[in-house]
C-alpha cells in the first residue's frame, strides 16, 4: 500500500491508485472523506470499485478509454508526492498527489501522446466523497463520518464544500487551482427494505464525478435549456504532445465563513448576495477579491419568463468600490504578509420575473459567476397554485377511482398536503369558497375512508400490505385541525368543533403505542413527523373549545413524548426516521425541543440542520440535502421546506443568525419547484403547476433525464426497481408530495420579516430589504401576507393588527412603527 503523510494528512492509495483513505490528523474521529472500498463490500457494492476517488472515463475521437482497462504506473517520489500515470495508445493521464503544509494539492495532466490531433468528447473523474448513509442506527456514524457535499460550479473558481454532518469541523474543502470544471454529476447506489415491513429501511452512498471536459453528450435535454452554463459544454482537442492541465486544493475549513476565507487564500474572490429576490425587491451583491487581481468587466444575463431570448448587458459601472479595505491574514505557512482585500458591490431592481447570471472577468481573462433568480411576489405564486390545485387535481366525485381525492393518487399522507395549503392559504387570505370546499370534500370523502377501515378513526387500513405507516397520520390530523379553524359558514359536511375532535382522535392514535398492534407502528408511533407544526395549536383548541377529557388524554401523550425526547438526545434518536439517518427527523426534533423548552438540547440537532442546508453560487443549489427521491442530491418541495422552517425555528429560540439566513436560502430554493418562469430546466412550469424534485447532479447518472431537472414520480412508472415500481407504477403527475411546505412557509416567512446585526454590526434583512431615510430605516417585506417584523437582538416584534397587512414599517430611534 503506498501512503502520503505530513502533519495535517494522511493518504492511502489502493493497487490501482486510487485514493481509498484520505484523513485529516487533527480530526479526533479520523473521518476517511472518501468512499472506502471496504465498505463497499462490506454492504454488497464491491462491483462499484471502479468509481473510486481518481478512476476515470475518456471519450477520445469517438472511442471510450477508461482507466480499468489500463495497469497504471504508480511512482511514490516522497513521503509527500505520489503520480500515477495512465498511458494509452494515444493519451497520457498523469495524476499528481502532493502534500504541501496545509494543502493537500491534486493535479491532473492530459497529454496528447500520438503524432495527430486528437479530439476530447469527455473526460471524467471520479472524485468520491464520504457522501453516504451508513447502514447502521448508530447516528453518530453517520455524523461524523458522512459529509454533504456543496456544489460552486461554474468559470474558473469551481469549488466544493464537503460538510461533516455533525457540523462539527475540520471539513474539507475542495478548490480549483487551475482549469475548468465543466460540471459534477453523480451516481446513487442504495438498498431500501420498505416493503419488507422493515424501518428504518434505507441507507446508501452517491459517487461523485468531475467533469472536466464535457461536450454535453452526457446531459441529454438538459444542454437545450441550460443557459447557464451552457459555455461550459464543450469539447478539447490537442495537437500532437499538447497537453491540459487542472489542479485543485484540498485543505480544511472550520465553518461556512471559514470555507470562503481559505478560498480567499487560494485567490477565489468571495461573494455575498441575494440568491432569490422576488419581483419589487433589490438584488445586491458584494465581492472581495485578493489585492493583485483585477476586474474587466461584470456582464448580466437574463432569461426573463415570459420571452424566449437571454438578454446581456455589461453593468461594469454599477460594480461599485465599497469604503472598506482590509488586511487578509493568509497565514504563516502561505506568506509572511498579508495583502490588501478589495471589495466591490453591485445593487439591481428585481423588476422581470426569470432568472439571472451576473458573471466576473478579471483582467487575466478567468472568470466567476453567481446565478441568482427573480421570483414572483410570493402571493400570486401561491393564489397561482391555489387555483391549479382546484382546478386540475380535483377530480370529484365522478372520478372512477378514489372519488374526491386530488391527483396524483397515493398511499402516502405526504399527498394530503395539498389539501393543507388550500386551507391554510384560505385561511390567510380572502377566503374562495369552491377551494375550500374541494379541500373539504376531499377529507371527508377520500381521505377520512381510504386511511381508516369504514372511516372509523381508531381502525387504520394496512395500505403498504402487512402494515400502516404512523407518519399519515400527521398529514391527516393536520387537514381536520385545519377544517376546525375555517369560518363554519365555508364548511358544509361537518362542524368545526366535529373537525376538531378528528384531528384530536387521529394524533392520539398517533402518539401512543399502546393502539397499534405491529412493532414496527409502535416503534415509529415514537419518532418525530409533521405534527410538531401543529399540535401546540390543537392542544390550544381543545382547551377552548372545551374538549377536556381529549385534551387532557393528548397532553398527557405529548408530554411522555417530550420526556422521551429529551431523553433520546444522548443518542441523537431524532435523527432516525424510516431512514437511518434523515432531516425528517432531526429538523421536526429540534423544533419539537425548542416547543418545550429544552434550548441547549435542541441546539444540538439545530447543528445538523445547518450541515444539512447547502451554499453555493446557484440559488438552486443551496437547498436542504437530500438524495433519495432523485438519486442525486436534490431540492425535495417537502422535506426541504420543512427542513427549512425547522431552521427558522431554531433561530427563534435560539438566536444565531446563522440559522436564519440558512432558513431563507434554502425556503427560497424550494421555490424552484413552483416557478414557472425558470428556463434553464428541460422541465417547464404552467402558472400554477408544481413538480416536487429538482435533481441537482448534471450528469444524474442513475436517469439521466434528470439532470438539472424537475419531476415527480411519474417519471418511475415502468421503473425497474421493485420499490419504485410498487410505490408507482401508475402514477401520473409531478406535484406528488407537496403542500406541507407551503404552509410551513405561510406559518413563518410568508407573514414575517427578520433584522439582525452581523459581525460588523451592519443592519441585515432577511426576507426583506432596508432602505436609510433620515433619522432610520424603511424595512419593506417580501412576505406573502405580510403582518409581523422582529428585530431580536433590539427585543423588536411589531405585529399588524389583526386580519390587516402591512407591507413596509419604520425603525426609527429603537423602535418599529407603520408607515403611513
Amino acid at each position: 500500500m503506498t501512503i502520503l503523510s505530513n502533519e495535517k494528512f494522511m493518504i492511502e492509495f489502493g493497487e490501482r491508485g486510487t485514493v481509498q483513505s484520505l484523513v485529516m490528523k487533527d480530526d479526533p474521529h479520523e473521518m476517511n472523506w472518501v468512499v472506502d472500498p471496504h465498505y463497499l463490500r462490506e454492504i454488497g457494492f464491491q462491483e462499484d470499485e471502479d468509481k473510486l476517488f481518481g478512476e476515470w472515463s475518456l471519450q477520445l475521437n469517438d472511442r471510450l478509454v477508461q482507466s480499468p482497462m489500463i495497469e497504471p504506473n504508480i511512482t511514490k517520489h516522497s513521503t509527500h508526492h505520489v503520480t500515477v500515470e495512465f498511458q494509452d495508445v494515444q493519451v497520457k493521464i498523469l495524476f499528481s498527489y502532493l502534500l504541501e503544509g496545509d494543502q493537500f494539492r491534486w493535479g491532473i495532466k492530459l497529454t496528447n501522446e500520438s503524432d495527430e490531433s486528437i479530439k476530447i468528447q469527455g473526460f471524467h473523474v471520479w472524485f468520491s466523497l464520504a457522501y453516504i448513509m451508513f447502514r447502521t442506527q448508530d447516528v453518530y456514524r453517520n455524523m461524523q463520518e458522512s459529509c454533504a457535499v456543496f456544489t460552486h460550479i461554474g468559470g474558473n473558481f469551481a469549488k466544493f464544500a464537503a460538510v461533516r454532518r455533525s457540523n462539527v469541523g475540520p471539513h474539507l474543502g475542495i478548490y480549483t487551482l487551475r482549469g475548468i470544471t465543466s460540471t459534477l454529476g453523480s451516481l446513487c447506489r442504495y438498498c431500501n427494505r420498505f416493503l419488507e415491513h422493515v424501518s428504518p429501511s434505507l441507507d446508501g452512498l452517491l459517487y461523485h464525478r468531475l467533469s472536466l471536459v464535457e461536450d454535453g453528450s452526457s446531459l441529454k435535454d438538459l444542454v437545450l435549456t441550460d443557459w447557464i452554463y451552457d459555455d461550459a459544454y464543450n469539447s478539447l482537442s490537442l495537437k500532437p504532445g499538447q497537453s491540459e492541465n487542472w489542479e485543485y486544493g484540498f485543505v480544511s475549513f472550520q465553518n461556512l465563513a471559514d470555507f470562503y476565507h481559505q478560498g480567499k487564500v487560494l485567490g477565489h474572490p468571495h461573494w455575498s448576495f441575494t440568491p432569490v429576490v422576488p419581483e419589487g425587491g433589490q438584488f445586491t451583491a458584494s465581492v472581495r477579491l485578493p489585492g493583485d487581481l483585477e476586474i474587466r468587466s461584470l456582464k448580466l444575463y437574463s432569461a426573463p419568463g415570459h420571452a424566449n431570448g437571454i438578454e446581456e448587458q455589461d453593468i461594469s459601472t454599477l460594480l461599485v468600490p465599497s469604503e472598506k479595505s482590509m488586511s487578509l491574514d493568509l497565514g504563516s505557512n502561505q506568506i509572511s504578509n498579508p495583502v490588501v482585500e478589495q471589495e466591490f458591490m453591485v445593487t439591481l431592481p428585481a423588476d422581470v420575473p426569470g432568472e439571472r447570471k451576473l458573471e466576473l472577468i478579471l483582467k487575466d481573462g478567468r472568470r466567476d459567476m453567481l446565478v441568482w433568480n427573480v421570483l414572483e411576489p410570493v402571493h400570486n405564486l401561491l393564489e397561482k397554485r391555489a387555483e391549479w390545485l382546484a382546478l386540475h387535481s380535483y377530480e370529484g366525485g365522478e372520478a372512477a377511482d378514489r372519488p374526491h381525492a386530488f391527483r396524483p393518487l397515493s398511499n402516502q399522507g405526504e399527498s394530503l398536503g395539498k389539501l393543507a395549503f388550500l386551507l391554510m392559504k384560505n385561511g390567510m387570505s380572502s377566503p374562495v369558497p369552491e377551494q375550500v370546499a374541494k379541500a373539504e370534500a376531499a377529507a371527508v370523502l377520500d381521505m377520512k375512508v381510504h386511511w381508516f377501515i369504514e372511516g372509523d378513526l381508531y381502525r387504520p387500513k394496512p395500505l403498504y400490505g402487512n402494515f400502516y405507516r404512523i407518519y399519515d397520520f400527521d398529514y391527516i390530523a393536520h387537514v381536520f385541525y385545519l377544517l376546525s379553524q375555517m369560518d363554519e359558514e365555508l364548511l358544509h359536511l361537518h362542524s368545526p368543533s366535529e373537525y376538531l375532535k378528528w384531528a384530536a382522535e387521529v394524533m392520539c392514535l398517533r402518539l401512543d403505542p399502546d393502539c397499534h398492534s405491529g412493532q414496527r407502528e409502535k416503534d415509529e408511533s415514537r419518532l418525530n413527523g409533521v405534527f410538531i407544526f401543529y399540535i401546540r395549536e390543537l392542544l390550544q383548541a381543545l382547551k377552548d373549545k372545551g374538549y377536556a377529557e381529549l385534551h387532557n388524554q393528548l397532553r398527557q401523550l405529548w408530554d411522555r413524548f417530550g420526556r422521551e425526547m429529551e431523553i433520546g438526545v444522548r443518542h441523537y434518536g431524532g435523527a432516525v426516521t424510516e431512514h437511518f439517518y434523515d432531516n425528517a427527523g432531526f429538523g421536526p426534533t429540534c423544533t419539537a425541543l425548542c416547543f418545550i423548552g429544552h434550548i441547549d438540547e435542541a441546539s444540538q440537532y439545530g447543528q445538523l440542520i445547518l450541515a444539512n442546508i447547502g451554499f453555493s453560487n446557484d440559488y438552486r443549489l443551496q437547498n436542504p440535502d437530500r438524495w433519495w427521491e432523485a438519486l442525486s442530491p436534490m431540492i425535495h418541495s417537502l422535506w426541504g421546506g420543512l427542513a427549512a422552517s425547522s431552521a427558522l425555528v431554531a433561530y427563534e429560540h435560539l438566536g444565531d443568525p446563522k440559522y436564519l439566513e440558512a432558513a431563507y436560502r434554502s425556503t427560497m430554493a424550494i421555490f424552484h419547484c413552483y416557478d414557472w418562469n425558470v428556463r434553464s430546466t428541460p422541465r417547464r412550469l404552467e402558472q400554477g403547476e408544481a413538480a416536487s424534485t429538482y435533481s441537482v447532479s448534471a450528469p444524474n447518472l442513475n436517469m439521466p433525464e434528470l439532470s438539472r431537472n424537475r419531476f415527480g414520480q411519474s417519471v418511475f412508472v415502468g421503473a425497474d426497481d421493485p420499490l419504485f415500481s410498487a410505490l408507482f407504477s401508475d402514477v401520473s403527475g409531478d406535484d406528488w408530495d407537496m403542500g406541507e411546505e407551503l404552509v410551513a412557509y405561510l406559518l413563518g416567512f410568508g407573514t414575517t420579516t427578520y433584522l439582525y446585526r452581523d459581525g460588523e454590526g451592519i443592519l441585515k434583512c432577511v426576507n426583506g430589504f432596508v432602505t436609510e431615510e433620515h433619522d432610520g430605516w424603511t424595512v419593506k417585506s417580501y412576505a406573502a401576507y405580510p403582518s409581523r417584523y422582529v428585530f431580536r437582538e433590539e427585543d423588536l416584534d411589531f405585529r399588524a393588527p389583526q386580519g390587516t397587512l402591512q407591507k413596509s414599517i419604520r425603525l426609527e430611534h429603537g423602535k418599529f412603527s407603520a408607515c403611513l
